[in-house]
């Protein structure tokens, strides 16, 4: 099984559509006509509405529609999503990129087990596992600040000393800690800032690896 270490990644939230900024590329007309036909495509494949693609890619109807219209300037936030939304790639559309790509990762769970704030966020990454999906910080007394995002991969090789998530059947609320084998078993150590709780694993539960941790963009004052 293939092991990803050390790989550089950063997250972008979710932001108003209307702009572009940083290392966000806008792109021609002809990559908007090749865009509006393979939605015309997909829709008529699939029985979808604007409303139901805009849901699945964590955007209102609205934009959906002004960025196949042309009214929001194309850009590689809205390509990724639509690419994966699809199954198709940037290259079918001429706009390949040498930059690191972006894709949209689902946020599937959350620690106390409520819903997440949001659907999905926009990670640029050379991770490949389709599987990866991240897990929402959603509460104060804990050791990483509230809007953090873990990043966990369901395939990776867990090994003694790793960060992981523990899910347990039927319980909601997802343990975020430190794995370590013991003369019982394998223990998950919980670390909260009053303090920490233990797991005994169950094998019947299930452990996946957490490959990074990203902390939710503030509005301070800049630094540099």
């Amino acid at each position: 099984m293939k092991r990803l270490t050390g790989s550089s990644v950063t997250v972008t939230f979710p932001h108003k559509q209307t702009t572009t900024t940083g290392n966000i590329m806008e792109y021609s007309d002809d990559v908007l006509q090749k865009v509006q036909l393979a939605w015309s495509a997909h829709r008529d494949t699939e029985s979808l509405s604007q409303a139901k693609a805009a849901q699945a890619m964590g955007m209102n109807q609205s934009a959906f529609s002004q960025y196949l219209r042309g009214a929001i300037p194309l850009n590689t936030d809205f390509l990724s999503k639509f690419t994966a939304f699809t199954g198709t790639k940037l290259s079918d559309f001429g706009a390949e990129t040498t930059a690191v790509p972006s894709r949209p990762l689902r946020v599937l769970r959350t620690l106390s087990g409520a819903k997440p704030t949001v659907n999905s966020i926009l990670v640029e990454t050379i991770l490949e596992n389709e599987a990866s999906y991240l897990v929402e910080v959603d509460y104060n007394d804990f050791m990483l600040p509230k809007g953090s995002m873990l990043l966990v991969n369901p395939k990776g090789t867990i090994r003694h000393g790793d960060r992981v998530v523990y899910i347990r059947r039927g319980n909601a609320h997802t343990v975020f800690g430190t794995i370590s084998q013991t003369e019982e078993g394998w223990e998950i150590l919980e670390q909260l800032w009053q303090g920490g709780r233990r797991y005994l694993v169950d094998p019947k539960d299930d452990v996946f690896r957490v490959m990074s941790v990203y902390f939710p963009l503030t509005k301070g004052s800049k630094f540099r």
